[in-house]
């Protein structure tokens, strides 16, 4: 287990970690058995609740401990190779200190810490919020529902801050190979909240088929301190001692009712990291969800409790909001036959590590041949000792002897394609990972400008994380579809909100400007034939709330000093809509205040010069008689409405 265990028993190095866990519940449940006599004399241990559900949970940890095992030596590796562990005082950070040649100095040992780029650039494009819509139905009445549910889920989505916890979703998921974010009920936020959990060697999982769907139970083990126990669940922690002189911290009394742990210490022993003797002192939290059956073809019941140590702070308590345990997994590439997925670093290891052994001897090749020069000392009468004055030194003179002479030993230098094989090293690589030079930053300046090549680039990459981004989006709507319908149990206002529609729309962003453009494009293309709808163009290039757009835009269409042409149009069509008798279209009214309001700030800001007589201005004469009109004087002016803009004309009863 990967939190510290009361040391009550020393165990020693050749002892497996399940020997030790089971070794260690042994003597935890012989504790809480002794302690139940002493607290509850007039019940047998093994009839309480105290007994009986510690009993249960180490029972179903030693079932699993082996697998855990197994995956904790995995996780650790990973670990090494994304934050090397080994600061070496000469060379810095080494994730393969083995490697390092010992001896004498001179020799020469590279490790290239490019592990991260692998797991953080697909982690980065995973994590683009993608966009998310609720699906409507039919009528709007529908839609209207559909807009404020929406409204809902983003102000929710804002709230959690999912948007940050997606970057450590992705990232955990691409350096384990899954991840798991649990859902509950924050009763202080009055909402669901979630917590990504980032140590998954603490969270013991029991399937309950062979094809990895259905969890009959969940453990999920962590550390937390006296003082953080004391705050979250109200007990007292002492440190007894055992007989062999060790301490363990012991649980003595609880008067506090349960909360949900916000806090996840892994504090594991496994962790390469030194602890300190406060994370030693900490107290085992094993938090366990199982179900119930409830009959044949009935959900089962959600079930919770919770130990501190060998206390038990919250006895088994059904919980009515959850359909399903609280636990949501994410895969970053599921793996057939298996319940964990596939880590980003777990095919490209080996390719790296041989490039660390391939340029750690290639440097040292060339360490030998450029770490100085040597001579040789000719002649018929060259000694076997060469004398000090001999050996060539700077700004002086060598005496080798008569008839000597030093010559120049030239080193052999084998000729190695060692820059080729690196580059067959590094195609490997983008082979198994995906990643070619433009994501990596290493593409030359022709590619970056041209915008072809980089959305040629960006979408072969695209094609190799498509199946991890859809495995992560339904992710997204497990983790929905529980904090809603926990939502939804906890507030009637949510529940008239929400009506039990919980389905929402995803679709992959776009990674890169060029993309955005074209679906804009696209976007007006469809609305512009008929096709789309203009609220379903607004969704697809990423407008949050398309109600409130249409009324902005409907804002700016009416105002008379942003675009006239189309408050002309209007205007026109509400002439035509009088003369035929026919009622006003929606939003004539807002056009017609709108239009009052353009006329009084024009005679607000341009008033008549003072002492102008109004009433005796060229428009307020009189008309003529018809016999002083001349011929052409039969004109009238149209105005005719075409492709949504007015154009006006001039019509003659007479040829002009």
């Amino acid at each position: 287990m990967p939190t510290v265990r009361p040391t009550a028993t020393t165990y020693t190095d050749d002892s497996t970690p399940s020997d030790m866990g089971a070794r260690f519940a042994g003597d935890m449940l012989a504790r809480v058995k002794s302690w139940l006599r002493v607290e509850q004399p007039a019940r047998e241990p093994e009839q309480t609740d105290e007994y009986r559900m510690l009993h249960e949970i180490f029972a179903h940890k030693s079932e699993l401990e082996a697998e855990q095992a197994r995956l904790r030596e995995l996780y650790r590796r990973f670990d090494n190779l994304y934050y090397a562990n080994t600061i070496d005082k000469d060379g810095g950070a080494d994730h393969w200190p083995e490697g390092k040649p010992k001896g004498a100095a001179g020799r020469v040992h590279i490790s290239v810490n490019a592990h991260a780029v692998y797991v953080d650039i697909p982690a980065s494009l995973q994590a683009v919020e993608p966009i998310m819509n609720y699906v409507p139905g039919p009528g709007a009445e529908e839609r209207e529902a559909a807009a404020r549910r929406e409204q809902l889920f983003w102000q929710w989505w804002d709230d959690d801050d999912l948007d940050l916890k997606a970057d450590d979703i992705c990232r955990i998921k691409g350096l384990y190979g899954d991840a798991a974010v649990k859902v509950y009920w924050d009763p202080i936020e009055k909402r669901p909240t979630t917590l990504v959990l980032e140590s998954l060697e603490n969270l013991y999982l029991g399937w309950g088929d062979s094809n990895f769907r259905r969890l009959d139970w969940a453990i999920y083990c962590y550390g937390l301190s006296p003082q953080a126990v004391e705050e979250t669940y109200g007990v007292d922690v002492e440190m007894k001692r055992a007989e062999g002189g060790a301490y363990y911290p012991w649980v003595t009394r609880s008067s506090a009712d349960h909360a949900d742990p916000l806090d996840q210490l892994s504090g594991g022993e496994e962790r390469q990291r030194q602890q300190t003797a406060y994370e030693k002192a900490q107290v085992h939290v094993y938090d366990y969800w199982y179900k119930r059956p409830a009959g044949a073809g009935k959900k089962p019941t959600i079930w919770n409790c919770i130990y501190v140590g060998n206390y038990m702070v919250k006895p088994p308590t059904r919980h009515k909001e959850y359909d399903n345990l609280p636990f949501v997994l994410i895969s970053n590439a599921k793996v057939p036959g298996q319940p964990t997925g596939r880590s980003d670093l777990y095919d490209v290891e080996q390719i790296l590590r041989e490039k660390d052994e391939r340029l750690t001897q290639a440097a040292q090749m060339i360490h030998q041949v450029i770490r100085g020069q040597m001579w040789q000392l000719v002649g018929p009468d060259a000694p076997d000792d060469v004398p000090a004055n001999a050996i060539p030194q700077p700004n002086k003179v060598a005496t080798p002897g008569s008839g000597n002479e030093i010559r120049t030993i030239q080193p052999f230098m084998p000729q190695f394609a060692v820059e080729d094989f690196l580059t067959r090293l590094d195609r490997e690589a983008a082979t198994i990972t995906g990643l070619n030079d433009l994501l990596l930053g290493l593409a030359p300046a022709g590619a970056l400008n041209s915008s072809k090549a980089i959305a040629a680039l960006t979408a072969n990459f695209v094609a190799r994380v498509n199946p991890k981004r859809k495995l992560l989006y339904r992710g997204y709507r497990d983790i929905w579809d529980m904090a809603a319908t926990i939502w939804e149990r906890k507030s009637t206002d949510i529940r008239a909100i929400l009506d039990g529609q919980h389905r929402i729309s995803i679709k992959a962003p776009d990674l890169t400007p060029r993309d955005e453009l074209e679906t804009a494009q696209m976007a007006v293309n469809l609305i512009q034939n008929r096709i789309w709808s203009s609220e379903r163009g607004m969704d697809a290039t990423g407008v949050e709330d398309p109600s409130e757009e249409k009324g902005l835009i409907r804002e700016e269409q009416t105002d008379a000093s942003l675009n006239p042409a189309a408050v002309q149009a209007m205007a026109q069509l509400m002439v035509v809509f009088q003369q035929l008798g026919i009622g006003a279209p929606p939003g004539a009214e807002a056009l017609a205040g709108q239009q009052a309001q353009s006329l009084n700030t024009q005679r607000t800001l341009n008033p008549n010069a003072p002492g102008t007589p109004s009433l005796n201005a060229p428009e307020n004469a009189g008309n003529a008689p018809p016999e002083s009109q001349p011929a052409n004087a039969g004109l009238r002016a149209q105005t005719l409405l075409q492709g949504g803009e007015a154009q006006g004309r001039i019509l003659s009863q007479s040829e002009l």
